[in-house]
């Protein structure tokens, strides 16, 4: 299994490895990493100022019913992720106008014989590309859909992306670990409401 590649270790990259829900922009060159079943990552990058960051989100927005002042990881749906991650880059002085995006994941990983869990990839992969256009950010490069995990590499200050398909074990490995972050999820979210999820 892939760590971080090879080319990390030439330069001074700080490597740095993100989860559901994480980000990370900087001006300092980076390798982000992350692995995506059916969540979603996306890579902005200032092109005027050579420095971007990637998030990882899981769902694209909240239901209605639910509060973001309750929720302890509101980066996890994509609404608040690409929110939060273009005020980073802005805050490091870049402009929104200078940004595109690269964008992966939405693989159908999850063996479920939910309707709502199958349809999260499609939702997630419409969502990022809805969200994107409407803020006038090209995307310049996509690798999304199909049905595999992926391994994902983002050098910040280069806006090369580094990908890997992930196969055999390490591939259910992925999809486990997802569907039981859903289920937590899910559990938290029907503690705290009085709807019932069908």
């Amino acid at each position: 299994m892939v760590d971080f590649p090879a080319a990390a270790n030439n330069g001074n990259f700080k490597r740095i490895t993100i989860y559901i829900g994480g980000y990370y922009a900087s001006k300092e060159p980076a390798v982000i990493k992350t692995v995506l079943g059916s969540c979603i990552s996306v890579c902005l990058f200032e092109n005027k100022l050579k420095f971007g960051g990637m998030n990882h989100f899981m769902l694209p927005e909240m239901k209605e019913w639910e509060n973001p002042e309750d929720d302890y990881n509101h980066t996890r749906y994509g609404l608040f992720a690409m929110e939060v991650l273009i005020n980073e880059i802005i805050k490091l002085g870049g402009k929104k106008e200078n940004l595109t995006a690269k964008i992966f994941g939405g693989g159908h990983v999850l063996a479920s014989g939910s309707t709502n869990v199958l349809k999260v990839p499609d939702k997630n992969i419409a969502f990022a590309k809805k969200f994107l256009s409407d803020e006038r950010i090209p995307i310049v490069s996509e690798d999304v859909g199909g049905n595999w995990p992926r391994k994902v590499f983002f050098f910040n200050t280069e806006n090369k992306v580094l990908m890997k398909k992930i196969e055999g074990k390490t591939k259910e490995f992925s999809a486990e670990q997802e569907l039981k972050y859903s289920k937590t999820l899910q559990n938290k979210i029907e503690a705290k409401s009085d709807i019932t999820l069908f």
